[in-house]
């Protein structure tokens, strides 16, 4: 990540020294000249100081399909400052074996009663030291989901957006533990 923004910033640095060579080149219109450096070389430095405070921010994309649970942090709704507030977790994809592999991966759930109650359910097994894994099931549908989008009318639900209004919801569970061959 550092070295694209460090690219990025040597890109911006290229144009402004561009711009600078045409500008001495051309005759006449100092003002116009001033102006313009000084436009492209706030604009990268904008830019750089933007890309700087998204480092380390969460992803609101879609979690993985199978992924391992390293943690999960639960931020409730605020009503005196009105922040949404959400559930946040810190997940490795698995492969097909079920082993976790890449870099861990930071995302965002908006917060709902349903999904933060697994997430807290999850994490006190995880602070008991139990190893979770979540899943994503795009059209399975509980059967204590239905009766609460009964009674709630698909509110408060896990369901968060997407292009028609759904997206997967996540199902936490513990990993049995390893089986070992038996001692000689």
């Amino acid at each position: 990540m550092m070295t694209s923004l460090l690219m990025l910033g040597l890109a911006y640095a290229l144009v402004a020294a561009l711009l600078l060579a045409l500008c001495i080149g051309l005759e006449g219109r100092r003002l116009l000249k001033i102006s313009l450096i000084v436009l492209v070389s706030a604009f990268y430095s904008v830019t750089w100081l933007g890309h700087q405070s998204m480092l380390g921010w969460a992803t609101s994309e879609d979690m993985p399909d199978a992924f391992r649970v390293l943690w999960i942090t639960i931020d409730e709704p605020d009503k005196a400052t009105k922040e949404a507030g959400g559930i946040f977790f810190w997940v490795r994809e698995l492969d097909e074996a079920g082993i976790p592999q890449g870099a861990p991966r930071a995302y965002h759930v908006p917060f709902t009663e349903q999904a933060a109650e697994e997430a807290q359910a999850a994490l006190g097994k995880m602070e008991e030291g139990d190893v979770m894994n979540g899943t994503l099931s795009n059209n399975a549908v509980r059967e204590q989901d239905t009766e609460a989008q009964r009674e709630s009318d698909y509110e408060g639900t896990d369901r968060i957006g997407g292009d028609d209004g759904f997206r997967p919801m996540f199902e936490l569970r513990e990993v049995a533990p390893p089986t070992l061959p038996p001692k000689a």
